[in-house]
């Protein structure tokens, strides 16, 4: 069977509803895209592999990935830990801003005790790992250091999304380091234009495209917002157009396009075909509330 394994964060999710009300979901950007590729690829065994408490919280969060069809076997639990926690405010345009709790986050330890559950030969049975700069960001300088050499050594192919948030970084210039080494490994990069937007003060979509190239010679989905994808694959690059929808809500945008595109990948698709897929689907997403929406 293929096989995909998706490494990060799952978080508390509180979003606003109409009656004034928070409703409670489960999130994170390396979740999210675990999802959307186990929906678009059934058939593929997809697992989310972090860390989590023991208590009632995360046995619920637990819950809510065996009902997506996620493999647990590579959820650490820690005893006495609990998730971490945000809540989503969106504008009328479905921009978001969100407000976190995340500083104990028990996630920053799967690394630490993937080395311990045998490190690279965990990794090696898949045919594809995922990982963005949120799962390694959300890491020790020195954990974050070991993790891309770990990653730099296994034998399947590696998906990287940048996700950058400010916030979770002690400068760019850390942010820039992690991007440049995980891209050079990466054999999918699938980042966004407002990474570089923060990371470089860089905004044309082909420029991105064109400096990235120079780091990889591995195929690259640029998603651009309201202008679509930059496809980057066998050496020619394609703008690719979004579909024309009303916005409700951009969480979990890139995280469903990433999760489509990878499917596509997995099932043998070329990487055309994959991005309109990656596209389609963010374009469902975005016209709903929430990261993740109903089935």
């Amino acid at each position: 069977m293929t096989t995909a394994i998706c490494i990060g964060e799952c978080m508390v999710e509180l979003r606003p509803v109409d009656d004034g009300h928070l409703k409670r979901g489960f999130a994170g950007d390396a979740f999210n895209t675990a999802v959307y590729l186990k929906r678009s690829a059934p058939d593929v065994d997809v697992a989310f592999l972090t860390a989590t408490g023991d208590e009632a919280l995360s046995n619920a969060m637990v819950d809510t990935w065996r009902a997506e069809g996620l493999s647990d076997r590579l959820v650490f639990r820690i005893p006495g830990q609990r998730p971490a926690l945000y809540l989503i405010e969106t504008n009328e345009k479905g921009d978001r801003k969100f407000h976190y709790w995340r500083s104990e986050t028990p996630a920053k330890e799967w690394l630490r005790l993937l080395l311990a559950a045998g490190g690279a030969s965990v990794l090696d049975v898949a045919d594809l790992v995922y990982v963005s700069g949120i799962s390694l960001a959300i890491l020790s300088y020195a954990d974050r250091q070991a993790a891309i050499e770990l990653l730099g050594t296994v034998k399947t192919k590696i998906a990287f999304d940048p996700n950058i948030r400010p916030a979770l970084w002690k400068s760019m210039d850390e942010a820039r380091h992690c991007f440049e080494a995980m891209v050079k490994i990466a054999s999918i990069v699938l980042p966004s234009r407002q990474d570089y937007q923060l990371m470089y003060d860089m905004d044309d979509p082909d420029e991105q495209i064109h400096f990235t190239a120079g780091l990889t010679q591995g195929e690259i989905a640029l998603t651009c917002d309201e202008d679509g994808c930059r496809l980057r694959a066998d050496g020619k690059t394609v703008a690719l157009p979004t579909q024309a929808v009303k916005v409700v809500d951009t969480s979990g945008a890139g995280d469903s396009f990433n999760g489509a595109y990878l499917a596509a990948r997995l099932h043998g698709e070329d990487a055309m075909t994959a991005a309109k897929a990656g596209l389609a689907l963010a374009a469902k997403v975005v016209a709903q509330p929430g990261a993740i929406i109903p089935r």
